[in-house]
């Protein structure tokens, strides 16, 4: 039995992604042909067809969908091997490569890779920041080895490790933050005057449910693409908005002149760590948590 080569199902897996011959040969830095030929040979050897094909466009087959989804797999184990081997003798060398969310990243990740520059001086880490889903993808297909975002989230076929707690402040103007103190109720704050993040931040979603803000006509329809605008948005229109302890150890907010303080009832958001139950790098992951615990403390 002959079984497939490895780069032929990376080629299969780029053309499923990009929809396209020549974009797809573009991003495996080959030649249209070649990735055509080794599409043609994958069907040969597995016996069935992945692609329907005219003069014009194509269309993957339901084996095909199939088959690029096994082939994913079948990757990120091959991966998974050759990480193995390298990093035999010592479980702390090699290369990691780690998706943070960015509500967290530019909090943590600084003071992160300095821990382990002296704890782990042997270990590359690679940082790549983006939203919940599509670090969750890029984890599930082998992008990426590690991902560090807020809970709670299904966690599929991953390890989760909770790593600790980052509680909510609320921040804004002197008068509002002051109104809300005294009386605890969202509703003495004026309407549109809670600023939030937009809905691809997870960091929104925590903030509603654990300040359990249920009256959305305080809410503003503007809302922000990152922390950074949120505080200036919130600063500009003297208004109201929460704010993770992280950010708050980083002076985000009090840079901009507002008012910050801890909320009455301890509303937080927790950090969890994720990684493939298929990888074999468990005792490193476990220590990069810790790592992360302790720089929560």
């Amino acid at each position: 039995m002959f079984l497939p080569n490895l780069k032929h199902l990376r080629y299969l897996i780029a053309l499923y992604q990009e929809q396209n011959f020549h974009r797809a040969a573009s991003a495996c830095f080959v030649s249209q042909s070649t990735l055509s030929s080794a599409i043609l040979k994958l069907e040969e050897q597995l016996n069935c067809q992945l692609i329907e094909r005219d003069n014009k466009s194509f269309l993957f087959t339901t084996q095909g969908i199939e088959v690029v989804e096994k082939s994913r797999q079948l990757l990120v184990s091959a991966n998974e091997l050759v990480s193995f081997a390298k990093q035999q003798g010592s479980e702390y060398t090699g290369t990691v490569r780690i998706g943070c969310i960015p509500t967290i990243a530019p909090f943590l990740l600084t003071d992160f890779v300095r821990a382990c520059q002296s704890k782990l001086p042997d270990l590359a880490l690679f940082l790549r920041e983006d939203t919940t889903e599509n670090l969750m993808n890029m984890l599930n297909n082998g992008e990426i080895d590690v991902l560090i975002l807020a809970l709670p989230i299904a966690v599929n076929n991953f390890h989760c490790r909770l790593v600790g707690k980052d509680r909510f402040f609320m921040a804004g103007n002197k008068t509002l933050v002051e109104t809300f103190q005294q009386t605890d109720s969202y509703k003495h704050l004026p309407e549109q005057s809670i600023f939030l993040l937009s809905s691809e931040h997870c960091l929104t979603e925590h903030a509603l449910s654990a300040c359990k803000l249920a009256d959305k006509s305080r809410i503003h329809s503007f809302s922000a693409s990152s922390l950074s605008t949120l505080v200036q948005m919130t600063a500009f229109h003297q208004g109201f908005t929460f704010l993770p302890e992280m950010a708050v150890k980083k002076n985000i907010g009090e840079n901009e002149g507002l008012t910050i303080a801890p909320l009455d009832q301890d509303y937080y958001r927790e950090i969890g760590v994720l990684w493939r139950k298929t990888s074999m790098r468990n005792v490193l992951y476990n220590q990069l948590s810790a790592v992360i615990t302790d720089l929560l403390i």
